[in-house]
């Protein structure tokens, strides 16, 4: 047996073991989702921004932070949109290219698509404000399983709504990477839209 064929079993098992290293590599670059029975694509839907119409698959392509909540909230909405506005500002130009940040207002009774939007971009000029009416809303909330509730008006007529403080970082193939807490840091949030646009490169 010549030398060159005693070789070559050899190399099979080196070129084995290199794919299998690859595939293993690539397996380990898909950081695993934290909530797995939302890593299905959502349902589409469309809302309203000030200038025109979105539907959230358009949204594809980018990794985002999506949140849900009203003009009139009091505290955990602004809260959360000063962390999405200090985040972005934490990103570099070629990262702000591959985020969005997204800002969707359920009070179809007072949040017009006009006021969203300035609500949105008092925070950052980047956020995206969107909102619709009930029912366009009704099928935005059941595609992420948030709450969608109007509690009682008070004898002001004023009220809140529920609407949950999850913020859903979505992957840029359009299904949902994972879900942080509406308390988590700007730190935090730049961590894991980082984290979703490696994962796409």
């Amino acid at each position: 047996m010549s030398s060159n064929s005693s070789k070559f079993p050899i190399i099979v098992l080196i070129l084995a073991l290199c794919m299998i290293g690859f595939g293993l590599y690539n397996l380990n670059k898909i950081p695993t989702p934290k909530y797995p029975e939302f890593d299905e694509k959502l349902t589409d839907f469309t809302l309203h921004g000030a200038d025109r119409s979105v539907s959230f698959s358009d949204l594809a392509g980018k990794a985002s932070v999506v949140f849900f909540g009203y003009t009139h909230c009091p505290d955990v909405c602004p809260n959360t949109l000063v962390n999405f506005g200090n985040a972005l500002r934490m990103l570099n130009e070629d990262e702000k290219e591959k985020v969005r940040a997204v800002f969707i207002a359920i009070d179809f009774g007072r949040d017009t698509p006009e006021r969203v939007h300035k609500y949105a971009t008092y925070f950052h000029p980047d956020i995206i404000g969107l909102t619709g009416s009930e029912e366009e809303l009704k099928v935005a909330t059941k595609a992420f399983m948030v709450p969608f509730e109007k509690d009682e008006v008070n004898a002001k007529g004023n009220y809140l709504m529920n609407h949950g403080t999850y913020v859903y970082v979505m992957r840029p193939d359009g299904k949902l990477g994972e879900l942080i807490s509406h308390q988590s840091s700007s730190e935090e949030i730049v961590e894991a839209l980082r984290k979703w646009i490696r994962w796409a490169e």
